[in-house]
């Protein structure tokens, strides 16, 4: 019988084999798992202290690698590890599950692959750490990890009398409200659930009145009608926080809404019409669906109108048909430039600021209208 080619050999194998001929551990950190469950000591709060506190990078910066150390955890425990010891494959995985699941971009998934880096190196050249300087499984995900960009697609061309003819035809009025408030504010889909009771201001007394928590937030204290998008929730992607108008339409859509809310023991603006849960990007997806499709199904030529397309309506209303500076849509939108690592130096849009006020009369004054009320 011939000796297999190997090529043959699977991938696994080979390298079991190079681990028993060089006496070396194919998953090094798994035997340190068990000890890290028991010490009460959080890994990455010391990188935290020790590097982040200690570095001169923003707020915003910290609060991003506290917003991926988060999610790593909720993976790793989904999947049974400590998420202090991974293996290289878990790794491969979470990039996966960002790209695939949760429909990150690759520039976003590698940033976040290289904060959660940062603390493994911090824990490498820590002596009171076991990290082995040989074995680096953040730099072997991101380059074994396949990082392909998303087949390019436009979204259809909908003119804004389409758009009311197919909003015509939503007749659920919490619905109605979500695609109705991603158009006219340019919410993420995770935004619009993140979206407390006490971050929305309306004018209108018998929604106050049952509402106790409505407009509690201490930074709407000094605004009336508007609706603030803080940058401190899980999957909330923008690291600024802002203050949005809320015009009479928008208001409208809003008390519609609250009037028929279940009374339900959740701070959420919106919720699942089953359970009275919060609801997850998913089921706002799900809204567009059922509002848009078949007519807007993805195509040959077009991507499927979903949850994402209304902040690609808003954006375009505002930056071509209304010629408003690039610097006051990204504050409406909440962008800020590519989360930086602790390396990266201050780009220029770090002194540029916009607020609430640059926007608001313009806002008002120029908003589309739905013609849902």
């Amino acid at each position: 019988m011939r000796d297999a080619d190997d090529s043959e050999i699977a991938p696994n194998a080979k390298r079991h084999a190079l681990a028993e001929a060089f006496d070396q551990e194919t998953d090094p950190l798994a035997e340190y798992e068990e000890q890290f469950e028991k010490i009460e000591v959080d890994p990455f709060e010391l990188f935290k202290t020790d590097v982040l506190a200690s570095r001169d990078i923003s707020q915003r910066t910290r609060t991003g690698y506290d917003r991926v150390f988060r999610q790593w955890k909720r993976f790793m425990a989904g999947i049974g590890r400590h998420p202090a010891c991974p293996h290289h494959t878990h790794i491969s995985r979470f990039a996966r599950y960002e790209l695939d699941e949760k429909g990150n971009q690759p520039q976003t998934v590698k940033e976040k692959l290289r904060k959660l880096r940062d603390a493994y190196s911090y824990w490498q050249a820590d002596p009171s750490f076991p990290h082995p300087d040989e074995y680096r499984p953040f730099d072997l995900a991101l380059s074994t990890t396949a990082f392909r960009e998303p087949e390019s697609k436009d979204f259809p061309h909908i003119s804004l009398a389409a758009l009311r003819e197919q909003l015509a035809q939503v007749t659920h009025v919490r619905n109605l409200a979500i695609i109705g408030l991603q158009l006219k504010l340019g919410l993420r889909a995770t935004e619009l659930c993140n979206l407390t009771l006490a971050e929305i201001d309306v004018d209108h007394p018998a929604i106050a009145d049952h509402y106790a928590t409505l407009g509690a937030d201490p930074r709407l204290t000094d605004y009336r009608n508007v609706v603030y998008i803080t940058h401190e929730r899980d999957g909330n992607k923008s690291r600024r926080p802002r203050l949005l108008p809320l015009d009479a339409e928008t208001r409208y859509l809003l008390c519609q809404w609250l009037l028929v809310r279940p009374d339900a023991d959740h701070p959420w603006v919106f919720l699942s019409l089953s359970r009275h849960e919060q609801l997850g990007k998913q089921d706002v997806n799900d809204i567009w669906k059922t509002a848009f499709h078949p007519d807007y199904a993805e195509t040959n030529q077009h991507r499927a109108v979903t949850s994402h397309y209304g902040r690609h309506f808003f954006t375009t209303y505002w930056e071509v048909h209304q010629d408003l500076h690039r610097e006051l849509v990204q504050y409406l939108r909440g962008d800020t430039p590519g989360e930086q690592s602790i390396d990266d130096r201050a780009t220029i849009d770090e002194y540029l600021h916009t607020y609430y006020e640059d926007i608001s009369d313009r806002y008002r004054a120029d908003i589309f209208e739905l013609e849902v009320c």
